[in-house]
């Protein structure tokens, strides 16, 4: 199936929006942008720290096959990205899969071991299948990311539960900090990369042919938000460059998810603004 564009559009969000290209991509690929700061001792050793490390995901569809209609429909994603807000895509809609693992992977494993989609009701509920490949990432700036590849699943699993995914090879890395695996494109909570906003993102040949070109860039905590695990994430002697990073150094509570507001008749005195995860009370994403 071809690449799609989901978002719920702000500032009411009260329904989804579908964008389908009708066709495959001219170009996708993703690359890491990274800041970092380097200080040399007197005796000789290199320190760095990561302050910023993000994936930036550039997508070109040139000529499009659904011309101008298509085009004044990515007008309007758009004008929701510019204005700061999310959305999710997908370069083959058929494989939109992303799970939170319920434990952190260990190098050496041979599975993953994931809760239920809470992006579900977004996409479909989708299985991976053998041969697909996945990505396990964790959250930055200490974040670790490889590409595994799919070899079966357990006869327990489903979208909406998830279960044991078994890997045709071994586990890298062994993360200090909780994870999430995705079909390696698919993305479920991206925004414009800022140095793009107010660029066009679609241009035109004569008013005739008609051409998308855009980066994004995920938004991590809202993106992981959405993990059940996201409370109890205590990363105990995180180890970065040689350096322990405390939990408050790089883990803060999520905070409230703009793009998918509660429903107003959840608001009461009662609700507790500090603790709204999006896990428990945004109506668009999950169940």
């Amino acid at each position: 199936m071809g690449a799609k564009f989901y978002f719920y559009p702000m500032p009411v969000a009260n329904h989804l929006v579908t964008i389908d290209l009708g066709e495959d991509l001219a170009e996708y690929y993703c690359e890491f942008e990274y800041t970092k700061e380097t200080a040399q001792s007197m005796n000789g050793k290199i320190h760095q720290t990561t302050t910023l490390n993000r994936e930036v995901i550039t997508i070109v569809r040139d000529r499009m096959s659904g011309g101008e209609d298509l085009a004044h429909k990515l007008h309007a994603l758009q004008n929701h990205l510019d204005r700061g807000f999310s959305v999710a895509f997908a370069a083959d809609s058929a494989k939109a899969f992303c799970h939170p693992l319920s434990k952190n992977p260990v190098g050496g494993d041979n599975t993953v071991i994931a809760h239920g989609n809470p992006f579900r009701s977004m996409v479909g509920s989708i299985s991976p299948s053998a041969n697909d490949y996945f990505v396990i990432e964790n959250q930055p700036p200490a974040m670790i990311q490889e590409v595994q590849k799919v070899s079966s699943l357990h006869a327990s699993y489903t979208p909406a539960t998830g279960g044991i995914i078994n890997t045709v090879n071994l586990v890298n890395f062994t993360f200090p900090s909780i994870c999430f695996m995705r079909h390696y494109r698919f993305h479920p909570v991206l925004k414009r990369h800022p140095a793009d906003i107010g660029k066009s993102i679609v241009t035109n040949e004569h008013g005739l042919l008609w051409s998308l070109e855009l980066r994004l860039t995920p938004d991590y905590e809202n993106y992981f938000g959405f993990h059940p695990n996201q409370e109890n994430d205590v990363p105990s002697g995180l180890l970065q460059d040689g350096l322990v990073v405390g939990e408050a150094e790089i883990f803060e509570r999520p905070s409230v998810n703009l793009d998918n507001p509660p429903q107003l008749n959840e608001i009461n005195a009662n609700l507790d603004l500090n603790n709204n995860l999006p896990w428990n009370n945004w109506r668009n994403f999950g169940q």
